[in-house]
């Protein structure tokens, strides 16, 4: 018992480290594409930094700090583990396997953030615009990490985005009913206007969804092209699987399958071939309709 339960969790350790070695490999090609990026126009402001430093979404402490998570989850806990309350989830990370190069770019991106923030702003805390400078960063790194893993990724057109929209709205009104709120049409923080339920999206404060949109947009051939990909792989599989009824239907056309008993009990199946008689003048193949004398 004691040696399935090592085995168990030495295939559970395992399957984490690969998943943790893909995870880290995907966030560094969302990193390289980042740091190489020249078409996203993102403009964030201090106040939206603040919002998500009160909010616990982005952590200074851990880097880096939008993939900060403290998380307990359950379905990663061995039962070997006296004390679960310990174990904790942590996002993947790209920062253990930086290249030099583009620690470097990194940086650089970071310099002239501030050295922008300084220039606009001379009354700024220099502790502020250091952090304002690395949030900006960061903030155009996820930016491209919730372009491949976000909710949008999932839809296919413009359509099912509206649709997505929409439910998201339904869903905050009942949140918001649930929680004995009154919808404050006044207030445009709030969301509750029809221009933006027609544009925005509830609850991004920080306007999240709404940079990623136009990245949804920009995205629309890689999704086409993989939409054609697995439509192909379909097609060869609905393929595969009609072959595979013809010849299921030639092998029940073909032969009789026979049970064999002994004394009530069954001994064995098998399959003889079906034996056709024909008349001669028949055509071949044309089976002889049976006659009562």
């Amino acid at each position: 018992m004691h040696e399935s339960v090592v085995e168990d969790y030495m295939v559970i350790k395992a399957q984490e480290k690969a998943w943790e070695e893909a995870s880290e490999s995907d966030m560094l090609e969302v990193l390289e594409e980042a740091l190489i990026c020249t078409k996203c126009q993102i403009t964030v402001t201090e106040a939206i930094m603040k919002l998500d430093v009160d909010n616990g979404a982005y952590i200074d402490a851990h880097y880096p700090p939008f993939f900060a998570n403290t998380r307990t989850r359950d379905d990663n806990i061995s039962p070997l583990h006296a004390d679960s309350s310990k174990t904790k989830y942590e996002d993947p990370s790209w920062w253990r396997k930086i290249s030099f190069s583009q620690r470097e770019r990194y940086y650089a991106m970071v310099e002239e953030n501030l050295n922008r923030s300084l220039n606009e702003n001379k009354d700024i805390d220099p502790e502020v615009a250091v952090l304002f400078a690395h949030y900006q960063v960061d903030y155009h790194i996820r930016q491209h990490y919730l372009a491949r893993r976000g909710v949008l990724s999932l839809c296919r057109n413009a359509s099912d985005l509206q649709d997505l929209r929409t439910w998201q709205w339904d869903m905050a009104a009942i949140d918001r009913i649930n929680m004995g709120k009154d919808i404050d049409v006044s207030d445009p923080d709030e969301g509750w206007l029809p221009e933006e339920r027609q544009w925005g999206w509830p609850g991004d404060r920080n306007l999240e969804k709404a940079h990623q949109v136009p990245m949804w947009k920009r995205n629309s051939p890689v999704r086409r092209k993989r939409l054609r990909a697995v439509r192909a792989k379909w097609a060869i599989i609905m393929e595969e699987r009609r072959k595979q009824r013809e010849e299921l239907l030639k092998k029940t056309g073909t032969t009789v399958t026979v049970r064999l008993y002994l004394s009530g009990d069954l001994m064995t199946v098998r399959e003889l071939p079906r034996v056709v008689e024909v008349e001669s003048g028949m055509r071949l193949g044309k089976k002889m309709k049976s006659s009562t004398f």
